[in-house]
């Protein structure tokens, strides 16, 4: 069975030190400190997204809800369309409603897609390249 390492950083008297030595003391303690931070941002994202999960399934089970509740109430509309006229005519009148609205939706979010990804990245790597080549030259 492996025992966990446990890295803890010494007060030490710099005083005596070389400065090769006080660099390396300093680049450790820098390494330490690093290490330190990546494992409290891992520990911290690890519970933030377990928590994050259950406001999912929360929000999930409440739009699986409201679909349902939706579609009872499109077919309360088409029955009540039903005593004013035919109830497959009523019905076909509430789907091609809804038909609409989801079309508009669809081709309103379809619009707002990213059409360049990246843009930004993109510019800023071509003028660092840019950069890097006008240096070397």
């Amino acid at each position: 069975m492996a025992e966990n390492k446990i890295d803890v950083a010494v007060p030490i008297s710099v005083e005596g030190m070389t400065n090769r030595e006080l660099v390396r003391h300093v680049i450790d303690s820098a390494t330490l400190l690093a290490k330190k931070e990546i494992e409290l941002a891992k520990t911290e994202l690890r519970a933030d997204l377990k928590q994050e999960l259950g406001m999912v399934k929360g929000l999930g089970v409440a739009g699986v809800c409201a679909l349902c509740m939706l579609n009872l109430l499109l077919v309360a509309l088409a029955m009540a369309l039903g005593s004013v006229m035919p109830e497959w005519g009523a019905a076909l009148l509430v789907a091609a409603a809804v038909l609409a609205v989801g079309l508009v939706a669809g081709l309103t979010g379809w619009g707002k897609r990213v059409k360049t990804p990246l843009e930004a990245t993109r510019r800023t790597l071509k003028e660092d390249a840019q950069w890097a080549t006008e240096r070397l030259a």
